[in-house]
């Protein structure tokens, strides 16, 4: 069965036309399941750059719902635009495409389709995905008389009950004792599926969005091939603090040094291939670039 991870921005209530209302915080939630397939719509809910930047590392393909021009908006084009999706979708509402060509000129967003059915649109696209096993947690809780129970989706690998497993960025083995998707019970899950997994041998104490079932190389100086946006005008210099993004992580730290970037974090950064750099700054547009190891 089909399954993906859809964000939908600019217009987030759209996403409650496409999906049944899940897990909201700062990160809203909403689920979709028919015999085509398993689609699971994410949208940022809080005004913070963290939750961009998390809903952006989680999707697999967006949908950018154009209802009016503003600000927010603009930089939610900017994170895509810098993240550098191969697929996506345009959804006009009482907006014209031209009005957004300019900002979109020479991004991947130029090549995203524009659609009055983005369901059936959606259902035409594969991905495949890595044999690796990597799901990081976006949310996790304790479950009277079950335990503690994590949310994530299957960025890659398969997993089975009662399976022992790596939790990084704390290397702790822990066993899965059960499995649910769609408030369903599974004896095992592969990539691609949102999952809530059911974890013996950790306390929701010891864990933050971010955390991954799986293993990646992890730092907490880490040196960047750092690509600005054009669409920022803040220069970066030495000692000042940025947010590193990478997967649901959204790690402070100050530049040790510009040319090439070098970032000291406050906390271990786990290592994806994607990283986006953002200000800590309130003023929008906060996304600073893109970069590689």
């Amino acid at each position: 069965m089909l399954h993906m991870t859809i964000g939908v921005f600019g217009n987030h209530s759209f996403a409650k036309k496409l999906g049944k209302e899940g897990t909201t915080n700062d990160i809203a939630i909403c689920n979709h399941g028919s015999s085509e397939g398993v689609f699971t719509f994410v949208s940022p809910n809080s005004e913070k750059i963290q939750s961009l930047l998390q809903v952006i590392n989680m999707i697999d393909v967006p949908i950018i719902v154009i209802s009016e021009l503003n600000a927010q908006l603009g930089e939610e084009i900017i994170a895509i635009a810098e993240y550098g999706f191969e697929h996506g979708f345009i959804v006009l509402d009482g907006v014209v495409k031209e009005q957004i060509d300019p900002l979109i000129k020479g991004t991947c967003i130029e090549n995203f389709k524009v659609t009055e059915n983005v369901m059936e649109d959606i259902k035409q696209l594969k991905f495949e995905y890595s044999d690796e096993l990597l799901i990081p947690i976006d949310n996790y809780f304790d479950v009277k008389s079950v335990g503690t129970v994590i949310l994530g989706i299957m960025k890659g690998g398969k997993i089975k009950k009662y399976d022992k497993v790596n939790l990084d960025p704390l290397g702790k083995e822990v066993m899965i004792k059960g499995i649910q998707s769609q408030d369903k019970d599974f004896e095992e899950a592969e990539a691609g599926m949102r999952v809530g997994l059911n974890l013996k041998g950790i306390t929701v104490e010891d864990l933050k969005r971010g955390y991954i079932i799986g293993k990646l190389e992890k730092t907490k100086t880490v040196k960047l091939n750092f690509e600005k946006s054009k669409y920022t005008k803040e220069v970066i210099k030495e000692n000042d603090p940025v947010f590193v993004s990478s997967g649901l992580q959204v790690v402070a730290g100050k530049v040790k040094s510009v040319q090439p970037l070098e970032v000291e974090l406050e906390n271990e950064l786990m290592l994806n291939k994607k990283i986006l750099v953002a200000s800590t700054k309130q003023n929008m547009p906060r996304i600073l670039g893109k970069a590689t190891l």
